[in-house]
């Protein structure tokens, strides 16, 4: 999550010139004078406070985003946090809830009784607390034992020759002084350097830039001017200016030199990815930070590259040893108690790898779906990834098969720039094959034909699938079996507003036959008038084990009527010619929850697919009881989380290859950690979320996640999609660590089997005895196309048989299939190792023997 500043640092600010806090200087003052305090509080600070470092203190703990948190936040001992429940701007309340948590604790007790003598126990409120913050701060953080201040005190080999040069040109042509000046090396005004805006800022109407000063004095003249920063330890404070915008110290010098040519030349791409999703500019403020540059700065300072080296060893020379570290300053552990570690938990399994794979697309607030969708594209044997942005443009990246993306060169066709996108799916309706793309959206839907890899053709009005409801995801199936892919699309809506007290309906999901000519009809009537809700999505599987395609769908509890559904499939014979009964009650399927994704899959082993589904509350999993009802078992195998969590995609996935399911969950908030869950199948039928240490604890606000090789490792990756935010990468890299086999199984059907294959099963037994199912789908989670390539882990051992129970009855069975390879398995065909999309490594690999 990109945070609206660049957090500046705290050395050196008990010195007794220092005055002003934060790059706006919201908290300027004294113990005498007092001090002033931040434009948007409504509560004065409390007296008695030490200085304005001790002013500061007082804030971080009132701010969601640093130390309040969430009321869904509990502690390690699962204690509520109570502080964050208080009103949001009632910060005296947050200060008393916080002094009788520490006051709880009787070391702290002990140390306040010491460190205020005088002082009765129940007299302590948190200005006490800030000034022994304070102090602590002055004690570890005063560091002026630099090569300067050794060369200042008369050592004069303190520095070197080039150091020197640099401190001449500083203090002299460089006039780097005019505000870097005193014994902190700033003079705590305020300056409009043109550095360049990005946002989201400190700013409180779109496009939320940064007014800087201004913002607390709501003076014109102050817009875009920030504090100058004190040069002690520059060297350690990067990235540098007030919103990080250069990652080196060089390029810092480079634009104070001349702000003019940087300010326009900025380059945005070189900025993190995360940064990248976010960034918010306006050509007319831009304008306004050029027309209103400091004149200090209106003249650029030539500096030849070996005087521009000179002043940065002037710079390095103004660090103390000490600061690099801090180390000996962080003590083992704090007074309640908890172990302190500076340690963070190491990734047992993904990479967040965004930035190194070129995936910057952002996702803009407004609709309440991102859509993640995988596929080849082009047939050349890698997956492409197609996300989607709710005011657009969309954007389709093109796999290079070296790690990387570049935006498509068919991104043109695709791109939707005027749609109100959410979910997106793609699927070969017309079985050339070539996957076809479907963008779902708040208005009508957009269906565009894959021109054999070379490009894309809107198809919308002939295909007649131009559903004008506000569309989430769409799931396919061949419901009856005559080889054409069906489409049922999950549509939600609130008319007029989201009340469960409203008593309105929701919006009708549609579903549609495949005609095999191009076209569908609309047969949502054969579901009996039953899909008027808040659909979600809805999930294609063969629950009970008959050999065709029935309907799961979630609903989301806001919209009447509530409740889940369960359409089971019984085939030919009613009225508009196909029979589909709903059996939700019956079969214990009928779970009332604000349900948002779904992910289906045979945890337990036992050969009958299961469902997990999320909530606004607890996520529910129902265990198929053999021939019997559905039971949730979430509680009880550990997968229910946090009941103040909302939730949203899921996916599952043998993320580690042991032959296991697991199960990713795309959070929205979260009410223990805040970030994703990954829950790893521990085979004894209950699960284990690895949370922070998986590599993919993405801390959102995350909506859709979808699963696809995208490297070919055969070790299943995630995208991960941002509300608000954008789109994450995390690359499985359990290939280089663990010595786990795997299988990975390409269907393509052929005469009565839809090209895709959905609806096909495939059964693998290992040598060791275990057997896995799994079923050809296409839609789940939540506004999400997954891989149509089923993957396998092995653990260590290999495939035995490999049964494949297509869709129209046929079966095959293979018994010499290699592990650690894709293969192709076409319908009354056989099994065929791919070649295309892997590295030369991998199909040397491929040649010898297991």
């Amino acid at each position: 999550m990109l945070i609206a500043r660049n957090a500046p640092d705290v050395f050196n600010r008990g010195s007794p010139e220092w005055h002003s806090m934060f790059w706006d200087g919201r908290i300027v003052g004294s113990y005498d004078e007092g001090f002033t305090q931040p434009e948007e509080f409504t509560q004065t600070l409390p007296s008695g406070l030490d200085s304005v470092l001790a002013a500061q203190a007082m804030l971080p703990v009132t701010a969601r985003a640093e130390m309040r948190g969430s009321p869904r936040d509990v502690d390690v001992f699962g204690q509520t946090n109570e502080i964050a429940t208080t009103g949001e701007k009632d910060l005296a309340a947050v200060w008393q809830l916080l002094m009788e948590r520490l006051m709880a604790v009787p070391a702290y007790r002990d140390l306040f009784a010491q460190a205020y003598p005088d002082l009765p126990a129940d007299q302590i409120g948190f200005q006490h607390a800030a000034n022994a913050i304070a102090a602590f701060e002055i004690d570890a953080f005063t560091l002026l034992d630099s090569p300067w201040d050794r060369y200042l005190a008369g050592d004069d080999s303190a520095l070197t020759t080039d150091a020197k040069q640099g401190a001449l040109l500083f203090y002299g042509s460089a006039g780097c002084a005019r505000c870097h000046s005193g014994n902190l090396l700033t003079d705590q005004a305020f300056h409009n350097a043109a550095v360049p805006q990005f946002g989201p800022g400190k700013g409180r109407q779109n496009p939320y830039i940064d007014l800087g000063r201004a913002r607390e004095t709501g003076v014109t003249e102050d817009r875009f001017a920030f504090r100058t920063p004190p040069l002690r330890n520059v060297a350690l404070t990067g990235p540098w200016m007030h919103n990080g915008a250069f990652a080196t110290l060089e390029d810092a010098v480079r634009h104070m030199a001349d702000p003019l040519p940087s300010f326009a030349g900025y380059d945005y791409s070189s900025l993190p990815v995360d940064v990248q999703a976010e960034i918010r500019r306006s050509p007319t403020i831009d304008a306004e930070i050029v027309e209103r540059l400091d004149p200090l700065f209106s003249e650029p300072v030539e500096l030849s590259e070996t005087e521009l080296a000179q002043v940065l060893a002037f710079l390095d020379a103004l660090t103390d040893p000490r600061a690099a570290t801090l180390e000996e300053i962080v003590p083992d552990s704090v007074p309640s108690g908890l172990p302190v570690t500076d340690e963070a938990p190491q990734a047992t399994a993904f990479t967040h790898v965004s930035q190194q794979a070129g995936i910057a697309a952002r996702h803009t607030e407004g609709y309440q779906v991102t859509g993640q969708a995988w596929a080849d594209v082009d047939g050349d044997g890698w997956l492409d990834l197609y996300v989607t942005d709710s005011i657009g443009p969309n954007t389709l990246y093109h796999n290079n098969g070296d790690g990387t993306f570049n935006v498509s060169p068919l991104n043109d066709q695709v791109a939707l720039p005027d749609h109100y996108s959410g979910g997106a799916s793609f699927a070969d309706y017309d079985n050339d094959g070539w996957p076809d793309l479907l963008v779902l959206g708040r208005e009508d839907d957009v269906l565009l034909h894959n021109e054999a890899g070379h490009g894309f053709r809107d198809v919308t009005a002939e295909a007649g699938v131009s559903d004008p409801y506000a569309s989430k995801t769409a799931s396919w199936a061949d419901y009856d079996n005559d080889g054409w892919l069906d489409l049922y699309v999950a549509n939600w809506a609130c008319v007029p507003r989201c009340a469960r007290s409203s008593g309105v309906s929701g919006e009708p999901d549609r579903l549609y036959h495949n005609n095999g000519d191009g076209t569908f009809d609309d047969v949502t009537d054969l579901l009996g008038g039953l899909t008027y809700g808040g659909g979600f999505v809805a999930r294609w599987l063969d629950f009970d084990n008959d050999g065709d395609q029935d309907i799961y769908l979630v609903n989301d509890e806001f919209i009447v009527p509530p409740g889940n559904k369960l359409f089971r499939n019984d085939g030919p014979g009613c009225a508009g010619g196909w029979c589909f009964n709903e059996v939700s009650a019956e079969i214990g399927a009928d779970t009332k929850v604000m349900g948002m994704g779904v992910a289906a899959d045979d945890w337990n082993g036992d050969g009958w697919l299961d469902l997990f589904f999320t909530n606004a509350g607890p996520a529910v999993l129902l265990e198929k009881q053999g021939g019997g009802p559905f039971a949730n078992v979430a509680s009880e195998v550990g997968v229910a989380m946090d009941p103040r969590t909302v939730a949203w995609g899921a996916t599952s996935l043998d993320y580690d290859n042991d032959g296991l399911r697991d199960l990713y969950v795309a959070s929205m908030r979260g009410g223990v950690s805040g970030f994703n869950p990954l829950f790893r199948n521990l085979g004894d039928g209950t699960f284990e979320d690895i949370g922070r240490a998986s590599g993919a604890d993405d801390p959102g606000p995350s909506v859709g996640v979808a699963g696809a090789d995208y490297d070919n490792d055969g070790w299943v990756d995630l995208v991960v999609g941002n509300y608000d935010r954008g789109y994450h990468l995390f690359r499985n890299r359990g290939g280089e660590e663990s010595g786990n086999h795997w299988l990975a199984l390409k269907l393509v059907g052929g005469g009565p089997v839809n090209r895709d294959a959905v609806g096909a099963r495939v059964t693998v037994t290992t040598a060791d005895g275990r057997s896995q199912m799994q079923d050809v789908h296409n839609g789940s989670s939540v506004g999400s196309s997954e891989t149509l390539t089923l993957h396998f882990g092995l653990g260590d051992s290999r495939p035995q048989t490999v049964t494949v129970d297509w869709p129209d009855g046929t079966q095959q069975t293979f018994n010499t299939l290699a592990p650690d390879r894709t293969y192709r398995i076409d319908y009354n065909g056989g099994a065929t190792p791919t070649t295309a999309g892997r590295s030369l490594m991998q199909n040397l690999l491929d040649r010898l023997s297991f």
